[in-house]
């Protein structure tokens, strides 16, 4: 049962994250095909946005080891 409560402790948010990503990378295509000039504006949007959206996975791994020890 341990092993089940750390799983999807950590699939949870892992999925979460995944295809927040997937839908930010394919946001941003979309605006570069729009706007192609402003090209480094949206990588660093881009960029900035998939950080924020991996932090969940980060976030969800060390509560999954809290949990884990508890």
């Amino acid at each position: 049962m341990d092993a089940l409560s750390f799983g999807l402790t950590y699939a949870i948010p892992a999925i979460g994250a995944a295809l927040a990503i997937g839908l930010i990378g394919a946001a941003a295509l979309n605006a570069f095909g729009r706007n192609p000039e402003k090209l480094s504006d949206i990588r660093t949007l881009m960029i900035t946005a998939i950080v924020f959206a991996d932090s969940l996975a980060i976030i969800g791994i060390i509560v999954a080891i809290i949990a884990m020890f508890l």
